[in-house]
Order: C-alpha cells, then structure tokens, then sequence
C-alpha cells in the first residue's frame, strides 16, 4: 500500500531542510563530558515522530531524565500526538513539528531558531534509532551538548553513542540513557489521565450500555501497509467467541477503520458496541477503564499498557522481539502464518481473570 501523499511530502521536505543543513555544516567534534559533572540546567528531548507507539515509547525518557536532573527545565520536541499523550508528564513546554502543507516548508527553520534562544545544556535524540528528523533537531538546537546514537546521522552530534545491545524498545531507552553515563532503571511508558478523564472514559463507555468492570476492549487496527491487522472476520469471531462466555465487548476502530463500522455493527448486532474516539486522551480514558485489551501490534497496543491495563497483544510478524512489551503488562500471542482466532481467545480466558477488578466473576 503507498504511503499517504502528506507523509511523502513531509519527507522530502525534511530530507530538503537536512540537506540545506549539511550543505553548511562539518562534523561536531566529540566530547569527553561526564553529564553527572556539568551543570546541567536545560534538556531538551526529542523524538521526530508522528505515530502514537513511538510517542508513547518515548516517554521514559522524561522520567529518567527527570531523576538524574530533578532542578532541570525539561522540554520535548514531538508530534501533536505527543503533546496530547504527555499532559500530565514531568516537562516544562512541549514543542511541535508539523507535516501538514504548505507549514512544514518553514516550520523546520522556525522551530529550530526558537530552540537556539533558548541555550540548552543538552539536547538528546531519545527514539533509540538512528533517526535523520531527531539527530537534525538535536544537532541544530544549538545545546551545548548533542547526543545520540553513532551512525550516518551523526555529523551534528558531539556525544555520540554506540547502539546498544539491547534491542527491545522497551529497554533500548534505559540503556540508552545508561550509556551517556546517567542512573536509570528497567521502566514502563506511562501516561496519566486525570480522574475526571477517567470517569468520562467510564461514562462514554456506560452511554454505550457496558458495566462499570470487567470489559473486554478489542482494538481492530493495526498498519495495513506494514502486514499488521488482522483480518476484520477474526476479529468478528473472537468478540463473538468471547461474547458466548458472557464478557462484555466493546470493539474500538480507529481513524483507518471507520469505514469497516458498518460491517461491525451488522456483523456482532446491537449487543457489542463499536466505539470511535477522535480524542487521543479520550480514547485512552476508555481503553483505561477497560479490563483486558486485545489489539494487534499498534499504538493503542503501547497505549493500553501505558495506561496499565493488562493487553493482548497479536503479533502478525516474527518482530515481537523488536516491538513487544514486556511479559509484565501483556501478553503476546504470535505464530508463523498469523495466530490464529482459538488463540486468541484462549489467551483471553486465560487472561481475564486476573485482569478483573471489582469483583466480576470470570469467564466460565
């Protein structure tokens, strides 16, 4: 499936901007710096991505930095996606990149001139990739110090790391931050709802006729582009199968899916509601009321165990390793050809009963 034409344009915009920048720039000397040593007062972390898993996998990153610099000012550059996300979240300002036209032909430039105003102490590209949008921020922002992986991205960097061993995405980041030199620890993405967006979250899904515990959410997205949904007739079946043991669904699409609502809706009847929530934090309000989730491999796989509630999560490529969260807050089903439905649901039997809160009994 081709990308989407904005995608392709945002691209050879940024590769432009990138190329402008390198045509006018050596590489930065390395430093031998102990971050622990200087004095550390303005961070500024990026991630240049638009997709909502590599948002929420980099909010770690605020978590450490802020315990290795607790008095520090504390800025992101991300996506509006991650601006929605980390409401809540330990930074001082959040900075947008945008790849909506004609703006993303000067918001590069513009963005980069305000953060050299601001004169950070450091500036890190935290996605744990070598990633050509994140290493040209950091490069340019004009912090003292740059950091971020070794590789062909790296003329701009003057702390350059070697990759490392760890692959996971849930750990490459601690790692990542282990090797500047700085204390971290095994962590979680975690984002934080308010309890007034939760209890909305509960009253969005009461308006739709579920109880207050005990639900079963089933996400049907997953990129189509990169062989990552499942067909839309598994996932008919398992609501049905888990229907037949008395859980109660509620089927989630996202903004690919709608169109597959009318399909749903005929195909599981008015007993399982098919909800659509354009908010992010309004979909993650519901998805954190929910007791167990199932998605295929996604962002809203990383956004329900970044919210705590326990997931399923079906891998449809041998990437898992790569991609998965922990054993700790999910559950991964994966098998060569795809997994198939009785999978699925024997996980989730297996599953809900100790992901049930408030006394629901569990499935028979």
């Amino acid at each position: 499936m081709p990308l989407p034409a904005n995608y392709r344009l945002n691209k050879r915009i940024s590769t432009l901007a990138m190329h402008l920048m390198k045509l006018g720039s050596g590489r930065s000397p390395d430093e031998q710096v102990n971050l622990r040593r200087e004095p550390i007062r303005k961070i500024l972390l990026v991630r240049g991505n638009f997709r909502m898993g590599d948002s929420v996998l980099a909010a770690p990153a605020i978590y450490l930095f802020r315990k290795n610099f607790p008095d520090a000012t504390i800025d992101f550059v991300g996506s509006p996606m991650s601006r929605a996300l980390f409401e809540n979240l330990p930074i001082d300002r959040h900075y947008e990149i945008t790849r909506r036209f004609p703006d993303a032909m000067w918001s590069y430039f513009a963005l980069i001139r305000r953060l050299r105003g601001f004169h950070y102490d450091l500036a890190v590209e935290v996605s744990g990739s070598q990633s050509a949008m994140g290493a040209f921020l950091v490069g340019f922002s004009g912090a003292r110090f740059r950091a971020g992986l070794r590789g062909k991205r790296d003329r701009w960097l003057n702390i350059r790391v070697a990759r490392p061993a760890e692959r996971n995405k849930y750990r490459s980041l601690p790692a990542l931050v282990a090797a500047l030199g700085l204390e971290t620890e095994e962590i979680y993405p975690k984002l934080i709802l308010s309890d007034a967006e939760k209890a909305e979250g509960r009253r969005h899904l009461a308006a739709a006729g579920l109880p207050e515990s005990g639900i079963v959410g089933i996400f049907t997205g997953g990129r189509v582009s990169r062989l990552k949904r499942w067909p839309p007739e598994n996932f008919v079946a398992l609501a049905a199968a888990l229907r037949s043991r008395g859980a109660k669904i509620a089927l989630f699409v996202g903004p690919e899916e709608k169109d597959l609502i009318p399909f749903f809706q005929k195909a599981l009847g008015a007993e399982v509601p098919v909800l659509f929530e354009s908010s992010v934090r309004g979909f993650a309000a519901m998805v954190a009321a929910c007791a167990l989730f199932i998605t295929c491999d996604s962002g809203p796989m990383h956004l329900a165990c970044a919210v705590g509630t326990r997931t399923i999560a079906i891998f449809q490529k041998a990437d898992h390793r790569h991609w998965g969260p922990p054993e700790a807050v999910c559950r991964i089903v994966y098998q060569p050809g795809g997994a198939a439905v009785d999978q699925v649901f024997q996980a989730a039997l297996e599953e809900l009963p100790r992901a049930q809160s408030g006394g629901t009994p569990p499935l028979a």
